[in-house]
């Protein structure tokens, strides 16, 4: 189960990364396009379509990679047992938020195709098509955090922590060791 859990937010993170290698693609044809005198129709439409499912479809393997904004201010000065105990209540919180916000944009969505609804624009495009991503991501973000939650309460599993966290974090320890060699408290 782990390993495809894993799997499936690799390729959230990557199918977001596709996303982005896309707009550069959209904005590089609109470049030379306007050079050419060639329009390209919409194409800051799909350009927002794609960064709006690519922020979305990120969210998930962003989270498992530690890559999420953290205020540690707080959880610093907290005891070990604190800190873990916080950690579970907002994970708690934020698995109903999620759950919460990924049934109503899959909502969002049916209503859309039930509707028929279209974009606006030179190319109109089903709505609900430019809509499943999203709605996709946040299920999936929302698998990671209940995932995440679950591995907190069953196996003791930590928030993962951002490079540069883990870098703080082994100054700090390296200090402490430097201090307790020289004698000092």
């Amino acid at each position: 189960m782990r390993s495809l859990l894993d799997r499936i937010y690799r390729i959230s993170g990557a199918l977001s990364g596709i996303g982005i290698v896309l707009i550069c693609v959209l904005i590089l044809m609109r470049v030379v396009g306007r050079w050419m005198g060639i329009v390209v129709p919409s194409s800051d439409d799909f350009a927002g379509y794609l960064l709006a499912a690519s922020s979305f479809l990120g969210l998930a393997y962003t989270f498992r990679q530690g890559g999420h904004i953290r205020v540690s201010l707080f959880t610093s000065r907290m005891s070990e047992k604190a800190n873990i105990l916080f950690e579970r209540f907002i994970l708690l919180l934020a698995s109903v938020l999620c759950v919460f916000l990924t049934l109503k944009l899959i909502d969002m969505v049916l209503e859309s195709k039930e509707f028929e609804e279209v974009t606006t624009g030179y190319v109109p495009v089903p709505l609900w098509i430019v809509q499943a991503p999203l709605a996709l991501g946040m299920l999936i973000f929302t698998v990671a955090i209940i995932d995440q939650f679950i591995g907190s309460l069953f196996f003791s599993e930590r928030i993962p922590e951002s490079d540069e966290e883990k870098l703080a974090h082994q100054e700090s320890l390296e200090t402490e060791v430097t201090d307790v060699a020289k004698g000092v408290k």
